[in-house]
């Protein structure tokens, strides 16, 4: 068993939402000519430079542009176009918010400003000198009537001339302002009223403004209005505050439910209370995730659970931006779920989002890059390409050794996944290497009783039976099993995947009632952990099929084969590599009825999918091409059986090499071939590149080998070569004998052919002497 493991906590999930577009235009400035509003023009071609993104050129006529913002603002470094400057030279360089609103960038020509300026400045000094000459005038009346002394004059005089030397700066920022105004952006009434003060029209904008109301008992309103929500606020901050604390309490009670009915194995109550917690704030991308990743591994509702991940990452992206550790753990699971439905290429590229961010923010040499590279092995390991997930698994190891040192669970984490694809390739001492190392660690580390021992322990045996050594393979799942059950207690699913797999290691020793009683024990944990329509349910269905299909009890094979296809196809939908091996495995019981026609369709059922999934080259592209081979060679249409067999054999060699147990398959297939059609040296010289591959990498004691020797012996008893028959007879009875034990139905037929044959040696030697 793989596992899928996530290093250093990236339980903080979350989903995605595009980033959002900041509008914005280009253009000249609205002027007001005559009381009328002249309306700016769009600057087509400008070239709006923005912070960490390409230039964005202008192509509207109206000068629209627009462009993505993740965060919640953006820098503004320059905004360009030949023959014209910015208006406001304070526009950029400058950060802005994000808003729905449209940014608006004026520009004029050079001329064209400083001209404006200088006319806004006549306006004003014309406006300022009438205002002067007005008060210069009062003054002078005042004098005329005697009502002001000749001092009083004089220090009026001064006074009004002192105020006309301040105006200076007065006269500048004024005239900036009116230079820089776009009318354009402004309602039609302070249109208006800057367009009267602008040309000295004081009396007329005063008339406007008050045509609003008292401003003074307006403001002193709005005040006590201020207040007044202030008053709100501090009342809603209380409540607010209570609120949250009841939320809390709330949450944490739900929590609380989910972890009770955790511990009783009732997971639809359990997700209840996870998704009711999600409810009470869905901003929270933490609760999101944990709701997500409960689905996805106790419901196997992979829509669901992608739902709350892809919530989560759109709450991290809004809150982080794109480039943050959140926001990688979100693509990072979002990854594991496409994983789970079988879409390896959509999972693929949600861990290779995940890394990128990674390693741009965290470093080369962080844990969460080791996770991501563990992980994008993992599916490259369920995609068949095991050189490609043997590669990142390995960057995954050096990274975990240089961060954690050489005896670290994480680090035996990898060693596991990589023994795992040593195994699926047929390198079993390799595997065996692998699997040891990590069993090396986990139990000084984490001591004999813990499930990652128990792990080791039950991919050890594994190997072993893979390899044929059943007594080696089934003291490991005990021992597997034993720690487990201490651990877990007997109703779990960890303690499931132990008699499953015991099972089936006394399904290949051919002692299909032991095997179906462990088949039973995992059936009954899986059914009342995950309910009936859960992936590991359908294993078990599979599994008990398959071995009333051994027994011949083909209506019961069918029966539970039929369950497994129906939940697996609710689960993952009709394209899915566990609804093509459904399809293979109802295919295999209607061949063993012998009913070809419906054994064919339902082959190429799995074919079908297999190629839309895998593509042409993958290994269970060739076990589809072997199986269709197979019925093709009970019709006794032999062409068609070595066309398909030798379609197995080329994809098998290309992706698993020469020395693998599949290849050896394929020889030992197309030797059944030749043999059948009476060419016996064909049929020797592949029945023997079998035996040469399953020796080497099997060992002399296994009974692939002792099927090998078998073979060879039936070409030779064809050919009336008894002695030769005799010899490989002999050989695979002593494997069977070994291997399988003396009421084993292959170490039984070993028996009676060996009998056979020296029954017709008798014959024949007495034939000789009469």
């Amino acid at each position: 068993m793989k596992k899928y493991f996530i290093l250093s906590g990236i339980m903080m999930l979350g989903v995605m939402l595009s980033a959002q577009n900041q509008q914005g235009y280009v253009k000249t400035k609205g002027r007001m000519v005559n009381g009328k509003l002249v309306p700016g023009q769009g600057l087509k071609g400008a070239t709006v430079y923005v912070k960490g993104r390409t230039a964005v050129l202008v192509n509207a006529n109206d000068g629209a542009f627009s462009f993505p913002v993740p965060e919640k603002q953006f820098r503004l470094d320059s905004v360009r176009k030949k023959g014209y400057q910015l208006v406001d030279m304070e526009a950029c360089p400058r950060t802005y918010k994000r808003s729905g609103n449209p940014l608006y960038i004026v520009m004029e020509t050079p001329e064209q400003q400083l001209q404006d300026k200088l006319n806004a400045e006549k306006k004003i000094r014309r406006n300022l000198q009438k205002q002067l000459q007005d008060k210069e005038d009062e003054i002078e009346a005042l004098k005329e009537e005697n009502k002001i002394t000749l001092e009083e004059y004089q220090k009026s005089l001064q006074q009004l001339y002192a105020e006309q030397e301040s105006n200076e700066q007065l006269i500048a920022d004024m005239a900036k302002r009116y230079s820089e105004l776009d009318y354009d952006q402004l309602d039609e009434f302070y249109r208006q009223v800057s367009y009267c003060i602008e040309n000295g029209e004081l009396v007329k904008a005063d008339s406007l403004l008050r045509t609003k109301g008292d401003v003074t008992l307006q403001v002193e309103a709005q005040l006590r209005k201020g207040q007044a929500i202030k008053e709100q606020e501090a009342q809603l901050n209380q409540a607010k505050t209570v609120h949250a604390v009841d939320q809390e309490e709330l949450a944490r009670r739900c929590y609380s439910f989910y972890e009770t009915f955790t511990a009783q194995h009732l997971n639809d109550t359990a997700a209840y209370y996870l998704e009711l917690r999600s409810s009470l704030d869905t901003t929270n991308g933490d609760w999101l995730s944990e709701a997500g990743d409960f689905i996805r591994e106790y419901i196997a509702d992979y829509a669901k659970s992608l739902e709350y991940h892809e919530k989560a990452l759109a709450i991290r992206k809004s809150d982080f931006g794109e480039s943050h550790p959140d926001v990688a753990a979100s693509y990072n699971n979002i990854g594991s779920v496409y994983n789970s439905q079988g879409d390896h290429n959509k999972a693929l590229e949600y861990h290779e989002k995940a890394l990128a961010i990674r390693k741009a923010v965290l470093g080369e040499n962080h844990p969460d890059v080791a996770t991501s590279y563990n992980n994008i092995g993992v599916v490259y390991d369920y995609q068949g390409s095991y050189d490609k997930a043997i590669e990142f698994y390995e960057k995954s190891l050096d990274l975990g050794k240089t961060i954690f040192g050489e005896s670290h669970p994480n680090v035996a984490a990898i060693y596991n996944n990589i023994g795992s694809v040593y195994n699926s390739q047929g390198d079993y001492n390799k595997a065996l290497e692998y699997h040891e190392k990590a069993l090396a660690i986990r139990k000084a580390v984490l001591g004999e009783n813990h499930p990652d021992v128990a792990q080791s322990y039950n991919n050890i045996g594994n190997v072993y039976n893979d390899q044929g050594d059943y007594g080696k393979a089934l003291e490991y799942l005990e021992k597997a099993l034993a720690i487990k059950k201490a651990v877990f207690g007997e109703s779990h699913p960890h303690v499931a995947i132990s008699y499953n797999d015991i099972g089936y290691t006394n399904q290949n020793k051919g002692d299909y009632g032991k095997a179906m009683v462990y088949y039973e024990k995992a059936l009954s944990i899986w059914k009342d952990v995950f309910g009936e329509n859960h992936p590991d349910v359908a294993i078990s269905y599979n599994n008990i099929g398959y071995v009333y299909n051994m027994q011949g009890n083909y209506g019961k094979a069918l029966e539970y084969h039929e369950k497994a296809l129906a939940i697996r196809k609710d689960v993952f939908g009709e394209n899915h590599p566990y609804v093509a091996s459904s399809y293979n495995n109802i295919g295999s019981v209607y061949n063993d009825q012998g009913d070809d026609d419906l054994a064919i369709e339902y082959y190429e059922k799995a074919l079908t999918i297999l190629k839309a999934v895998f593509g042409d080259n993958h290994p269970n592209v060739a076990t589809s091409y072997n199986n269709i081979g197979y019925v093709y060679n009970n019709q006794g249409n032999y062409d068609k059986a070595l066309e398909y067999y030798e379609k197995a054999l080329s994809i098998r060699k290309a992706i698993l090499g020469e020395n693998h147990p599949n290849v050896a398959s394929s020889y030992n297939n197309i030797g059944n071939v030749y043999n059948k059609q009476g060419d016996y040296d064909k049929a020797l010289e592949y029945y023997e590149k079998a035996l040469s591959i399953r020796k080497a990498i099997l060992g002399e004691n296994h009974p692939n080998v002792a099927a090998s020797y078998n073979n060879i012996g039936n070409v030779y008893n064809k050919q009336g070569d008894y002695d030769k028959a005799l010899e490989y007879y002999e050989k695979a009875l002593v494997i069977r004998k070994k291997v399988l034990g003396e009421e084993h139905p292959s170490t039984i037929k070993s028996q009676e052919k060996i009998a056979e044959i020296q029954a017709k040696m008798k014959e024949k030697e007495n034939e000789t002497k009469e």
